[in-house]
C-alpha cells in the first residue's frame, strides 16, 4: 500500500498547472511564430484575465529575467519549463513587471511568481499572451494537456 501512495505522490508533484486565470488557447492564437510553432519546445498559450503569473509546477526557479517577462523552473521530475509573459515584452525593460520570487526559490504549483500590469503591456501595443514551454522534456515522458478553454491559476492542466 505504501508503494502505491509513493507513486501517487510522485505523479501529483509532476503535474503542470495553469499559470494564470484566463483562457487556455490553441497555438494558432499565439501571434509569435517562435512560440506558435513549438520552436523552443511544446508550447501552451494563455490569455490572462489578471496580472498574477504563477508557477506552473512544484520545483525550483532556475532563472528569472530582471525584467520579469520570463522565468525558468525545474520540475521535481527533472522537466525544464520556460514561462514567457507576453510577446516582445522584453521591450518594456521591466516597466509594469514586479518580481515576487527570485532565482533558486522553491515554489509550489500555483505560487505567484510575477505580477504584471496588463494595461501597461496593452498600452505599449504588445500581446499579453503568456506561454508555458516544455523546453527540456524528460526523455521518455509524454506531456498531455486538457482541452482549450477557461482556466484558473493553479488549475491542473496536465493529464
Amino acid at each position: 500500500m505504501g508503494l502505491f501512495n509513493l507513486f501517487k505522490k510522485e505523479a501529483k508533484n509532476s503535474q503542470i498547472v495553469a499559470v494564470c486565470t484566463g483562457e487556455y488557447v490553441p497555438n494558432d492564437k499565439i501571434s509569435d511564430p517562435m512560440f506558435a510553432q513549438n520552436m523552443m519546445g511544446q508550447t501552451l498559450g494563455f490569455e490572462p484575465a489578471d496580472g498574477t503569473i504563477a508557477a506552473p509546477c512544484d520545483g525550483t526557479i532556475e532563472s528569472i529575467f530582471p525584467t520579469g517577462h520570463a522565468f525558468t523552473i525545474r520540475m521535481t521530475d527533472g522537466t525544464g519549463l520556460l514561462v514567457h509573459v507576453g510577446i516582445d515584452t522584453v521591450k518594456l525593460k521591466g516597466e509594469g513587471f514586479t518580481l515576487l520570487k527570485k532565482e533558486h526559490d522553491k515554489v509550489k504549483a500555483g505560487d505567484p511568481v510575477v505580477a504584471v500590469d496588463l494595461a501597461k503591456v496593452k498600452a505599449a501595443d504588445l500581446p499579453t499572451t503568456t506561454m508555458i514551454i516544455v523546453a527540456e522534456p524528460v526523455e521518455g515522458k509524454s506531456y498531455n494537456f486538457i482541452d482549450y478553454g477557461p482556466v484558473t491559476a493553479g488549475q491542473q492542466i496536465s493529464r
